[in-house]
């Protein structure tokens, strides 16, 4: 598959823009501009949305060859702190579905990729609605609700936090981490499989962050240096320590400490300041605030050692900064990826007791010959980071998740396959989302599989649907429904996801947010989202190795209307046919439900993006199946009636719940 030829970067919170260390912004501002910037260098189309903080700055802005920044409304044109910044989400994800419904109508993206869990809550409905894979980046995991050290991660700022990363770890297509130590994390925190997980690791300027240059002196008072937000996460308290212990054996050595405190942290830097006058480091102490770019470099490149003391990292960006500029880095080993961003050169500390951080380092410095090869080393092991290397990593990334057809007409593909095997998540679906397609294929001998993956124990049922004294089990009456489904639409097999060595539940299904639903509250430990993802993919492998497909048709990344289990089989289906090498289709959702029984007969519109990613057939043939199917489920269906729309079948159906849904005979494919 080719790179997408235009993606959307999200990242509502901070503009990719903003200066590092102020306010709220950090590594991500880095690796999100300067990602961008390498990726229109390859060609890439990119499209970066941030919230509009002030009510002066232009809507969109050029920043380089392909690459724009487009500023949304999403609550007051103002500065706001992280823990107000859920206010934000809603009204910034409307926007964006607006700016892709009008103005940026002609300029859809191949995916989505949101940064931060704010940007994944808004855009993930979005993706969903235009059809395209939805890519999600942390660049920090909060912390349990439970922790109570730093060194857990970020505490979560606001309430909905770690549900919100939940959310967006789960639903998306992939998760892009910045370190192995990030991807173990979010498969630990949140169940999601390693598999769907990628490694990206951020990359460094090597050529504004660089060593000394031939004939450019060091300053004449050394100095070690921190560079972060002033919070306690960062551990600039510790770095402090570290000085007053290092200045007993180098008594001119002096600490920059770049950066500024954000909202949430105010009184901090007041305390900081005070905590450095009880060491004594009243005059020994430059503080530096918030710096540029290029004055973060000049005083990179100055330094005698770079600290790292933060309780908790993802990466560790700065660090890679410091050794691209020939200076080694002092860090604490066990602050998650910081291992993985430090050179051997540096020195990795088990214990945050600041009396051995102080003897490492001396230990260093007092070493010329030691720490001029140290200097070096980090120089070498930096320039092996760089942010080219990064963005085509994360192209091919993209590449895997591009939505493009099997070569040909994907339904000439699928219609000369001996075998389809389609892939559902509760009795009915097959009835109400592919009864058209599926008696379609049946029509043209091929033979179709049917897998579906729960029982539908968590549905209710229609009052009389079910004799008096019919003493079935629920789940047995929805076998027998299924059963005379299946057998109206001539399907030659179906399968239960896991037979009966594995049983996944119905996970039930509530709305979290417009045009998001997530499993109910009550949902079981052996419901389908609720199992690790990668069991139900294993499971689903498995069958079709046995069965031994032409190809495999399942949800959209939609899931027709968005039901937890619909996406998690979209999900799987996709994992499995990569694994076992055999091609995936997806049909497309409609939005069929209409407000009540006596609404006007027309048919629906086709979903935002339909007719743009799916070749759609019209299938006026299959009627009576549709018919015959959907009439087999008396306990969660009421057929109203059967009429002809535009030459089409419809059939107009209650549900249980009392939604009121047409069923149109036509379906629309896509291959993967």
């Amino acid at each position: 598959m080719s790179s997408p030829e235009r993606i959307a970067m999200i990242s509502l919170h901070t503009s990719p823009l903003a200066e590092p260390g102020r306010a709220d912004a950090g590594g991500m501002n880095v690796v999100l501009k300067h990602t961008a910037q390498s990726l229109g260098e390859l060609g890439v189309a990119v499209d970066m949305f941030t919230r509009r903080s002030d009510a002066h700055s232009p809507e969109v802005e050029q920043v380089s060859a392909n690459v724009r920044l487009i500023r949304l409304p999403g609550g007051p044109a103002a500065p706001l702190p992280k823990s107000e910044m859920e206010q934000a989400i809603e009204p910034f994800g409307r926007a964006l579905q607006e700016f892709y419904d009008g103005p940026g109508a002609d300029a859809l993206p191949s995916l989505i990729h949101s940064h931060h869990w704010f940007s994944g809550v808004a855009a993930l409905p979005v993706a969903k609605r235009l059809g395209v894979p939805h890519v999600q980046s942390f660049h920090s995991v909060a912390a349990p609700a439970e922790e109570t050290s730093l060194s857990g991660g970020e505490p979560a700022e606001s309430p909905g936090r770690i549900a919100g990363e939940r959310l967006s770890a789960r639903e998306s297509d992939l998760v892009v981490a910045v370190s192995e130590a990030e991807r173990r994390t979010i498969h630990e925190r949140y169940g999601v499989c390693p598999s769907r997980i990628r490694v990206v690791r951020p990359g460094v300027d090597v050529e504004l962050f660089r060593p000394l240059a031939k004939g450019e002196a060091r300053p004449a008072q050394p100095y070690l240096m921190f560079a972060a937000r002033l919070q306690p996460l960062k551990g600039p308290d510790l770095a402090l320590e570290v000085l007053a212990r290092v200045r007993e054996s180098f008594p001119k050595m002096r600490l920059v400490l770049a950066g500024e405190a954000s909202d949430d942290f105010a009184e901090f830097p007041a305390q900081l300041r005070e905590r450095a006058a009880e060491l004594g480091l009243t005059d020994a102490v430059s503080w530096q605030n918030a710096c540029s770019r290029e004055q973060l470099a000049e005083l990179m490149r100055g330094a005698a050692m770079f600290l790292a003391p933060s309780w908790s990292e993802t990466f560790g960006l700065v660090a890679l900064e410091s050794q691209a500029s020939g200076v080694p880095v002092a860090g604490w080993r066990c602050a998650g990826g910081l291992a993985e961003a430090i050179d051997s050169s540096g020195a990795l500390l088990t214990t945050r007791d600041p009396d051995v951080w102080a003897h490492e380092i001396c230990t260093l410095l007092g070493d010329p010959e030691r720490y001029a090869q140290a200097c070096v080393a980090a120089r070498e092991a930096a320039c092996r980071h760089t942010w080219e290397q990064s963005a085509a990593r994360l192209s091919d990334v993209y590449a895997s998740l591009a939505k493009t057809a099997l070569p040909g007409d994907p339904w000439a593909y699928l219609t000369s396959r001996r075998s389809v095997m389609v892939v559902h998540a509760h009795p009915d679906d097959e009835a109400l989302a592919t009864a058209p397609l599926i008696a379609y294929l049946v029509s043209l001998g091929i033979e179709v599989s049917l897998v579906t993956a729960t029982r539908g124990e968590r549905g209710e049922v229609v009052p009389g649907a079910i004799a008096p004294g019919d003493e079935r089990p629920l789940e047995q009456v929805r076998a027998d429904e299924l059963a005379a489904s299946v057998k109206a639409l001539g399907i030659s097999q179906q399968y239960m996801l896991g037979g009966d060595d594995m049983i996944f539940r119905d996970s039930g299904m509530r709305w979290i947010s417009d045009g998001v639903a997530g499993p109910a509250l009550d949902v079981t430990e052996d419901a389908l989202t609720a199992r690790e993802r990668c069991l139900a993919e294993a499971a689903l492998a498995d069958l079709i190795d046995r069965v031994s497909p032409g190809a495999v048709l399942s949800y959209d990344m939609a899931g027709t209307y968005g039901h937890p289990d619909h996406v998690r089989m979209h999900e799987v289906s996709r994992a499995a046919c990569a694994q076992t090498g055999v091609a995936c289709f997806e049909f497309a959702s409609e939005e069929n439900y209409v407000a009540d029984a006596d609404a006007p007969r027309v048919l629906p519109a086709l979903p935002a993006g339909a007719q743009r990613s799916f070749a759609w057939r019209e299938l006026p043939e299959t009627a009576p199946q549709m018919l015959q199917a959907l009439d087999a489920y008396r306990t969660q269906l009421t057929v109203l009636e059967s009429f002809t729309a535009s030459g089409l079948p419809v059939v107009r159906v209650r549900h249980v719940g009392g939604q009121v849904q047409d069923v149109v005979g036509r379906a629309g494919i896509r291959g993967q």
